[in-house]
């Protein structure tokens, strides 16, 4: 992990979160008049990496694009700087775990439903950002929907992170490089595979990925190479989740199935243009219904679930 700095603006860098290839992410305490503090996550971009046009051009579209999405289900920017060369965003801190870690306690369906359709509102908000001057569309696609990017707080509200691949209007950065794959092959859809235009519907499908993965407690597409991945995407067989799962509900099966279409243009069953779950069902009458018995009882679970996950953290953190 490179050294950070001890102070970035007006925070106090505590310890480093993670480290990646572009830069590390780091928990960092904010304090002001009287007794103000407030802690946030500081994205950083490594000096390196900084110097080079086109990954400084990227930080930057993704700062720019953040300052704009205000949901509840993505996690805000505070702030942006370059202090002494390092390039950095200030995050929302949010303490919880990626749904990668949140697959493998097998959580019952109700719970997997209620957080992926949180997760659908907030790229819902951003599919549907426009521009300030005009009011039309700016065709925002997130590009790199996974479980890594998805995350579960301690207090039951789920975040869609790093927006730092998007493809939206306007921004500075190339969108592509001749081959050069965008976002994580397992999640990808058919036509980011085979690098063709791209609009709000790859979205959908990578979240539907993200969600037969989360009730069957496997990965979808999987294999040896990102060759042997790329061609799953393109013609594996597709299993509905209750396969994996045992019994679900039937409309459930219809959702994911409907949002895993590979023809995005194929008449009734076209992919859906909006991950707004109960749009995609054809029986969404009935599975409305159930949703309203049920909404209870899955708050409740899902905060049980909260707790045992933030308990856990804390015995780690000790």
């Amino acid at each position: 992990m490179s050294a950070v700095k001890t102070v970035l603006g007006d925070a106090e860098v505590l310890h480093a979160i993670k480290s990646g290839g572009m830069g590390d992410v780091l928990l960092a305490r904010r304090r002001g008049a009287g007794d103000f503090e407030q802690l946030c996550a500081i994205k950083t971009i490594r000096g390196e990496l900084a110097a080079a046009p086109l990954a400084r051009t990227m930080f930057l579209d993704e700062a720019r694009l953040l300052a704009r999405l205000t949901h509840p289900a993505i996690a805000q920017i505070l702030g942006f700087g370059d202090q002494d060369g390092t390039l950095y965003m200030m995050m929302e801190y949010v303490p919880g775990e990626h749904f990668r870690r949140f697959r493998d306690r097998r959580p019952p369906p109700a719970i997997v439903c209620a957080a992926m359709a949180s997760a659908c509102r907030g790229l819902h908000a951003a599919h549907e950002l426009r521009d300030l001057g005009d009011g039309h569309l700016l065709g925002v696609v997130h590009r790199d929907v996974s479980p890594d990017n998805l995350m579960l707080g301690f207090d039951a509200r789920v975040k869609v992170l790093d927006f730092g691949i998007a493809l939206v209007k306007g921004r500075q950065a190339p969108v592509t490089e001749l081959g050069v794959l965008k976002g994580k092959p397992p999640y990808m859809s058919p036509e980011q595979v085979k690098n063709e235009a791209l609009d709000r519907r790859s979205d959908v499908f990578s979240a539907c990925v993200v969600l037969h993965e989360l009730l069957a407690g496997k990965p979808l597409f999987e294999g040896d190479s990102l060759y042997a991945i790329a061609r799953a995407v393109e013609h594996q067989e597709l299993v509905p989740p209750s396969r994996w799962a045992g019994a679900l509900p039937a409309d459930l099966d219809d959702v994911v199935m409907a949002g895993l279409t590979r023809d995005r243009e194929r008449g009734w069953a076209a992919r859906p243009r909006s991950p707004r779950c109960s749009s995609a069902s054809p029986r969404r009458t009935r599975a409305r219904a159930s949703r309203r018995g049920s909404s209870a009882s899955s708050r409740r679970s899902g905060k049980r679930i909260a707790r045992g996950s933030r308990r856990s953290w804390r015995r780690r953190a000790r």
